[in-house]
């Protein structure tokens, strides 16, 4: 079969004077931009604020060749300007004050953020890939972003002046890589983020912060459902629960037992599912289908073509089995789709038991924890990490669970659940007594029995 052929060309599968050999890459199974080079993987040494910056030149087609300089900047707007040669020094400290410097630039209109360049290293790579995923899996079509960066009637003069006079940034290569994330995942960010760019300064405080944890919320659900292979629920969200900073927790915590520990127990054989989709999906003829799309593929065709599909997988399985391992020994024939996955699945397994195969399967799983300890881990001591909320990420979470319209107690905490953020009876708790004293609850009666939650915005 041609897939087959396909396959070994994917692989990279020689046989050099009786010793055959393979390469696992990754190209028609893109899920997540994770690196298994460590110097490429993101490690937020700069914050969220490269990638950001990255993501709005993508949306623009653009690309930033150089760091701006804000000095630079300051001189051009001052020539321009019509202004007595004494007071040119007066302005020119007005600008900086206004713009900061080149490597901190106050972010007072979204149109700055084009220009907060990558970091300086390798981590660029992995920096450009995450947001190439977040532009591909999330955002998709989305013109929030896009409509937040023109300037209007009501900007500030000295922002109307620095805007107007900014560098305009050469064409950059648009494409279109990453499989879009579970629906449940982008249609709450997309619907939040409508909401956000209503409020200038809101939307400018917070991007960072909720771009980073939409992107941690994503990469983590599918790290989860992989691991349910064909019978993962792809229209709902797999609980993960979060403690809040300022509680105390303990071993028996939703928070220590199904939260972070869940995810890396899911991420040690991530990478191997990945290379079990890479091969599923070109063996089937497809690209970027998780397992139940490729079992809802699959059923989709007749008799014929079905059978054809499995007899190539049992002759790939025997032959990725001699290359990979050296050995066929104890592989069953298998005659389900099903089947084929899971045997496959176990044969890249023990691919990866091989002593030089380890890094790049644990590498590739760091990413996740890069991201977790930015924004949304915290050490508790013998507990290790847990999945944590900040006071300023939960009145971020509120905002856009809120929006609008108050909303009852009860409702609150089901937003949440929408957003991926889970917490036990012990953090409702806390995370009441903080909005209580914050005054965003509303009780209708002297009992307390209807409670309501206030816009934030």
């Amino acid at each position: 079969m041609d897939r087959i052929k396909e396959l070994r060309t994917a692989l990279n599968v020689k046989n050099s004077n009786g010793k055959k050999s393979l390469k696992h890459s990754v190209k028609h199974a893109n899920f997540l931009p994770f690196q298994t080079r460590n110097p490429e993987r993101a490690k937020f040494g700069n914050g969220f604020d490269p990638i950001l910056g990255e993501v709005f030149r993508k949306l623009e087609g653009s690309q930033l060749n150089d760091n701006l300089d804000v000095e630079s900047l300051i001189e051009e707007i001052t020539s321009k300007v019509e202004i007595n040669t004494e007071d040119k020094p007066s302005l020119q400290g007005i600008l900086a004050s206004y713009l900061g410097q080149s490597s901190s630039m106050r972010m007072f209109h979204p149109l700055i953020f084009n220009y907060i360049s990558l970091s300086s290293n390798k981590e660029a790579v992995g920096e450009k890939d995450i947001a190439q995923y977040i532009v591909d899996s999330l955002l998709g079509d989305s013109e929030d972003l896009r409509g937040i960066m023109a300037l209007t009637d009501k900007e500030h003069v000295l922002t109307r002046l620095i805007c107007t006079n900014l560098p305009e940034l050469p064409k950059g290569e648009t494409s279109n890589k990453y499989a879009p994330t579970f629906t449940y995942v982008e249609s709450v960010f997309k619907e939040d983020l409508a909401f956000l760019v209503g409020n200038r300064e809101f939307f400018i405080s917070h991007i960072n912060l909720f771009i980073a944890y939409y992107y941690f919320y994503s990469v983590t659900q599918f790290t989860l459902k992989l691991n349910q292979f064909e019978n993962m629920e792809p229209t709902t969200p797999t609980p993960l629960y979060y403690n809040v900073d300022w509680e105390n927790s303990n071993r028996s915590r939703l928070a220590v037992t199904k939260g972070f520990k869940t995810i890396l127990e899911s991420a040690r054989r991530l990478l191997i599912h990945i290379n079990t989709l890479e091969q599923l999906n070109i063996l089937m003829g497809t690209k970027n289908l998780h397992y139940a799309e490729l079992m809802d593929k699959f059923k989709e065709l007749d008799e014929v073509e079905q059978k054809e599909i499995i007899v190539s997988f049992n002759e790939w399985i025997v032959e990725y089995s001699d290359v990979a391992i050296g050995s066929t020994e104890g592989i069953d024939e298998a005659a389900t789709l099903e089947q084929c996955t899971h045997i496959l699945h176990h044969q890249i397994v023990k691919a990866y038991e091989k002593g030089s195969m380890q890094g790049p399967k644990s590498r590739y799983a760091l990413a996740l924890t890069e991201i977790g300890r930015l924004y949304f881990l915290k050490t508790r001591g013998s507990l290790g990490h847990t999945l944590n909320v900040t006071q300023d990420f939960l009145l971020l979470l509120t905002a856009i669970s809120v929006k609008y319209e108050k909303i009852s107690l009860k409702q609150l905490f089901i937003e949440y659940e929408k957003r991926g953020v889970y917490f036990d009876r012990y953090s409702r708790e806390s995370i009441i007594e903080l909005l209580n004293k914050l005054n965003l609850i509303e009780k209708k009666s002297d009992s307390g029995d209807a409670q309501y939650v206030k816009p934030i915005l």
